[in-house]
């Protein structure tokens, strides 16, 4: 057993000794180590593109403090919240504390499902009859953090893209929040395939 043991550990040691190490010229595009400028052999990891640009897309607290407060600016920041004209939870939703922003996020995920794959629903026959088009579905928020369905106006009610509707926004997982459930309606755009 300990023969075994040294030879395992020995055979580590080899392979690991005798692995070149790379330089930033060899690392490779997808590598997380790669930096911006082949040149720079005092590669941290810290300065990769997708980081500089995310920072500089949605911005951050030291990005938004840099701003001069004479005009606005076209890049959202995490200080200034729903500033986008889309759909919003109710303000009064679970108290002032609760995070609406991540539940938010939620429903939004569910609506691009809705967008995504609703329209291409079949019926019985396997034929795709609609109907389409925008509606508002009437989420139910369960107070233990878990959707309990909705409904759907007519004349999607019934029909196989407004029963994927409902199947998209039921059992959705969110944050729990105190009070009682909730409905919430919520916008969906079912796309003709």
């Amino acid at each position: 057993m300990g023969r075994m043991r040294g030879a395992v550990l020995g055979s580590i040691l080899l392979v690991a000794a005798c692995t070149p190490v790379r330089t930033p010229h060899e690392v490779g595009i997808n590598d997380p180590r790669a930096t911006d400028d082949p040149g720079d052999s005092t590669s941290s990891g810290s300065s990769t593109k997708p980081k500089t640009e995310t920072a500089e897309t949605w911005g951050s607290s030291e990005t938004a403090s840099s701003h001069s407060s004479s005009g606005s600016s076209d890049t959202p920041t995490k200080s200034t919240p729903a500033t986008d004209e889309g759909p919003h939870v109710p303000g009064s939703l679970g108290g002032p504390s609760y995070d609406r922003a991540a539940l938010e996020v939620t429903l939004k995920r569910a609506a691009r499902q809705v967008k995504s794959n609703c329209g291409g629903a079949t019926n019985d026959e396997g034929g795709v009859d609609g109907p389409w088009g925008n509606t508002t579905f009437t989420v139910k928020l369960g107070h233990n953090g878990h959707s309990k369905g909705g409904t759907i106006p007519a004349p999607y009610n019934g029909k196989p893209t407004g029963n994927c509707v409902v199947k998209a926004f039921t059992n959705l997982i969110y944050a729990p929040f105190a009070g009682d459930d909730t409905d919430v309606d919520w916008p969906v755009e079912i796309v003709k395939p």
